[in-house]
């Protein structure tokens, strides 16, 4: 797993890039003995996957025990199909990214030995994603101040936002808004760099951006996003902090984060630990590793038979009435132990 973010780091030295401030998440008791034991750190990781998916889950069915979640979408039955809406999304996003990932890290995959360090880290990042509704939902009960609560809040907010809220005045939601289009914006024009890109293009194994994994990509992280951020909301409202503020920042905190994750990716696929660097033997240069642009990797993920409805923005309205809409959206294409 360390491994996974170490591509980042070493991508992000090379360029000269700003590294994104991703969480850290420390490998449990069980995987150190398991390394220790087996010496079989894919296995291993498939392990700890299990235990942190299992751990995600419980995370489910807490929220979905809560009573005060019956305010959310009117019913227990219709509280479990947006649940489980939101699941088939983010696990169709995860295993997308994760595919993308390992085809952008083929430059540098002499020190990415880890064949499912990206899928543990994104399970654990979903899990703190749900622990983050959990604290929101006991808020009252642990009658805490709001800054002690772990939100869906980002650290440092653009410039335009500053400026938008400390020079000219306006609201945060009006602010929180137009940063949001911009990180959309930013989002949607990764995608089309990411699509013409020499070494990860291919990868999207279809014509364009309306067809093929980026699209589903995108589909299903929207579908992910708008749930957690719909639920997140309702926690907010719950606690009295704002539900239409705490939506608005979930969906920024959301959309920054996407972005950051596809500004990783590309930086991989443009990073290599050989290219310049003299072979000392040779006196010459050692050549830059074959990449095929994924289309190997990119055949594996067949394309979303159902789709999730994706409705780009959901107002405070929208929790009261919206309707889950649940398709038994088909289980995305990543290994039996990861669903």
């Amino acid at each position: 797993m360390k491994k996974f973010w170490l591509t980042i780091v070493t991508g992000c030295c090379l360029l000269n890039c700003a590294q994104a401030k991703m969480p850290e998440y420390q490998d449990d008791a069980e995987f150190k003995h398991c390394l220790k034991i087996t010496n079989d750190i894919d296995a291993c990781v498939q392990e700890q996957t299990k235990r942190a998916l299992n751990a995600a889950k419980q995370d489910y069915r807490q929220i979905l025990g809560d009573r005060k979640m019956l305010g959310w979408n009117g019913s227990q039955q219709a509280n479990v199909a947006m649940l489980r809406d939101m699941y088939a999304g983010w696990t169709a996003y995860r295993n997308r990214l994760c595919s993308l990932s390992n085809v952008a890290a083929k430059n540098v995959e002499a020190i990415v030995t880890e064949k499912y360090s990206c899928t543990l880290y994104h399970t654990l990042h979903h899990k703190a994603h749900l622990d983050k509704v959990i604290n929101l939902l006991n808020y009252k009960d642990k009658n805490t101040n709001s800054n002690d609560v772990d939100l869906f809040k980002i650290d440092e907010h653009d410039e335009a936002y500053n400026t938008c809220r400390k020079i000219q005045k306006n609201t945060e939601n009006e602010c929180l808004g137009a940063e949001f289009e911009r990180y959309t914006k930013k989002v949607k024009n990764l995608y089309n760099t990411l699509l013409h890109d020499e070494f990860v293009g291919k990868w999207n194994n279809g014509p364009d951006l309306q067809s093929g994994n980026y699209r589903d990509m995108y589909d299903s992280w929207i579908a992910y996003r708008n749930r957690i951020c719909s639920l997140a909301a309702f926690a907010y409202d719950n606690a009295d902090i704002g539900a239409k503020v705490g939506q608005n920042e979930c969906l920024v905190f959301l959309t920054k984060e996407h972005a950051e994750l596809l500004e990783n990716a590309l930086f991989m696929a443009h990073t290599s630990l050989d290219v310049g660097f003299e072979d000392e033997l040779g006196g010459g240069w050692v050549e830059e590793p074959e990449n095929d642009g994924g289309l190997e990797e990119g055949q594996t993920i067949t394309p979303l038979q159902n789709k999730i409805e994706t409705k780009t923005y959901l107002t405070p309205e929208d929790i009261k009435q919206n309707q889950p809409v649940s398709k038994n959206v088909q289980q995305p294409n990543g290994p039996a132990w990861a669903q």
